[in-house]
């Protein structure tokens, strides 16, 4: 009798361990998967997190146009003459480049006709890099039949300067006073001129590197 119910207790004690395993199971199974699951969701969030963070961080990662000028300003000194903003139909008109090729700009040339010092950034959208640096090209070559007849005028275009960082692309035609020059020759106002739009234009690409 007493191994019969040894037996009888023993069958019963695995039945029902037996029944509760697959509970007992399920429950640990669902734990881990729950946690996986958190953990996968925590490392997908802090990666969409990052990459925000590297968007946020890249769309500020150069300098204003304000702070370019700023620069350019600090360096030129009374050497920087442009002094009328151009609106966006200026430039269009002026250049031929239009809003859509563009995220931001800036265009500021002497609003005294007979002088032609001039700085133009743009700000091209990636599609329209190259379109912009042709586009001003062809206008520096404009300004290089208009003035042709016109010496010292025309020593400051020959002077002029095209420079691209990133998708930057700059104008630069500068030179101030080039009175004194213009007495020791026509290559005299091109160097002159040349000096400072070598001054613009490196303290331009610093300016946008640098931040």
């Amino acid at each position: 009798m007493k191994v019969r119910s040894f037996v009888t207790t023993l069958v019963i004690t695995l039945t029902v361990w037996l029944l509760s395993a697959p509970v007992i199971s399920g429950c640990g199974s669902g734990q881990v998967s729950d946690s996986n699951t958190n953990s996968v969701e925590n490392v997908r969030r802090d990666e969409t997190e990052g990459v925000i963070a590297e968007e946020e961080e890249d769309s500020s990662a150069y300098a204003s146009m304000s702070e370019i000028k700023k620069a350019v300003v600090e360096i030129l000194g009374d050497n920087y003459w442009p002094d009328k903003q151009l609106t966006k139909e200026e430039l269009e008109m002026e250049t031929g480049i239009t809003e859509n090729m563009y995220e931001d700009y800036f265009a500021e040339k002497q609003s005294i006709a007979t002088d032609i010092d001039t700085m133009i950034i743009i700000k091209a959208k990636e599609d329209y890099i190259a379109e912009v640096e042709t586009m001003l090209n062809d206008y520096r070559e404009n300004l290089m039949t208009k003035y042709r007849d016109r010496p010292q005028e025309l020593g400051k275009v020959e002077a002029s300067r095209i420079e691209t960082v990133d998708n930057y692309v700059s104008f630069v035609q500068l030179g101030a006073d080039t009175a004194a020059a213009a007495e020791a020759g026509d290559e005299e106002v091109i160097a002159l001129c040349q000096q400072e739009n070598e001054r613009a234009v490196d303290i331009i690409e610093k300016t946008l590197l640098d931040q």
